[in-house]
């Protein structure tokens, strides 16, 4: 029988309005109490004094299909070791590759891994600079719907890149058949915006993409720089980017090495548009930098001026809802699986930099400590972060 307590930490969880010291303790996997001064009983005591205990951190962007191309990474290197307990792959495979990518990459991992399955069926097997949806027999509706039947465990959506380049001749169309088969399969889009790898592709107009999605649907990458973006020449945001925000569309980060920009960040945040997700879109080209892990972004919305409290929830109970799993994740209470972050939270002074390079200085960093995930307890990975 498996029994930790721990001790002294300040819980943090925004889903159970809860932010003061207490005692957690798990047995057998699942949180069996939370209080203060609870007795040790047995249990394997952890002392966090000091350090914030919230509910496991959850990447709702990245690319796992490890050792596909140049990006797919060890979904463990972005997942517990990087203080994450739930990461989600962000369409690297089409519906061909799905097993593959479930028996070998998914399933043997520490993390919990869910993912997008790409409306191509080429996924990301072509890098994100090619026509992966510009030939119609590269949507096969039949083959996904019977992937994602077989694959509902993991599977929370459907990946679309909204991007000329991807689109080619086909413009929208390929965005047509995803909103059919999403409304049909009951899964919310995944939507890239952000000609970031287009190579003079021109982008779909931002209201035509957004006209496609629905309540629930996801657009990543809202603080692009790059042409198809949020804004307008003028630095302002197209008028059916807040319609679509009404509509209930959710709106998330999506840092990545191309498309998290601090000046576009600005913008967008003081016309009032705040994310609903942070992700980092990480891969095995950003994990050295500019990206490095789901904490160090978190730190990088709080010099844009969040509190740590609402990087938290983004990363837990937003993060969940995204997912359309908050009655399983987001949150540390009574009964639910112990999914557990350790966080802390370091005073000092450091240089946040964008995917353009660009600089903010920043006042506190997160650092990830350990985490919990059924019951074990796994150190977080040495790493260059800023």
């Amino acid at each position: 029988m498996r029994r930790l307590l721990l001790r002294g930490g300040r819980l943090l969880d925004p889903a159970s309005g809860l932010d003061r010291q207490l005692d957690v303790r798990i047995q057998n996997g699942s949180v069996k109490a939370i209080g203060v001064h609870l007795p040790a009983a047995g249990a394997k005591v952890l002392d966090v004094k000091g350090l914030f205990v919230v509910p496991g951190l959850i990447d709702v962007h990245l690319h796992l299909m490890n050792g596909l191309g140049a990006f797919g990474a060890d979904p463990d290197l972005f997942g517990v070791g990087s203080g994450v307990t739930t990461v989600v792959d962000a369409g690297s495979t089409g519906h061909s590759l799905f097993p593959v990518f479930r028996r070998y990459v998914a399933e043997p991992a520490k993390s919990r891994v869910l993912a997008y399955v790409n409306l191509s069926t080429l996924g990301s097997v072509a890098g994100p600079g090619y026509a992966t949806l510009a030939d119609p027999r590269l949507i096969d509706e039949e083959k996904i719907a019977a992937v994602v039947a077989a694959n509902r465990d993991r599977i929370v959506g459907i990946k679309v890149m909204a991007t000329g380049a991807a689109l080619g001749a086909e413009g929208l169309r390929p965005l047509k058949r995803a909103r059919r088969l999403g409304d049909n399969l009951q899964l919310p889009l995944l939507v890239h915006i952000g000609e970031s790898w287009g190579r003079g592709a021109e982008p779909p107009l931002i209201g035509e993409v957004l006209a496609h999605l629905r309540h629930g649907d996801i657009v990543t990458h809202m603080f692009t720089a790059h042409p198809g973006g949020l804004l307008d020449s003028n630095g302002k945001l197209w008028p059916l980017v807040r319609e679509a925000r009404d509509s209930g569309v959710l709106f998330d980060v999506g840092h990545g090495l191309h498309n998290l920009n601090f000046d576009v960040a600005r913008r967008v945040l003081d016309q009032d548009l705040r994310p609903d997700g942070v992700s980092t879109d990480g891969h095995r080209g950003n994990r050295a930098g500019p990206v490095y892990d789901l904490p160090t972004t978190m730190a990088k919305l709080m010099a844009l001026g969040f509190s740590l409290s609402e990087v938290v929830e983004m990363a837990t109970a937003n993060a969940a809802r995204l997912l359309r799993r908050e009655k399983e994740l987001g949150a540390i209470q009574i009964g639910r699986a112990a999914d557990i972050s350790v966080l802390r939270l370091e005073e000092r002074e450091w240089e946040a930099v964008d995917s353009q390079r660009g600089t903010l200085p920043a006042h506190k960093a997160l650092v990830p400590v350990f985490t919990i995930r059924n019951g074990v307890v796994y150190e977080s990975l040495p790493s260059e972060r800023p």
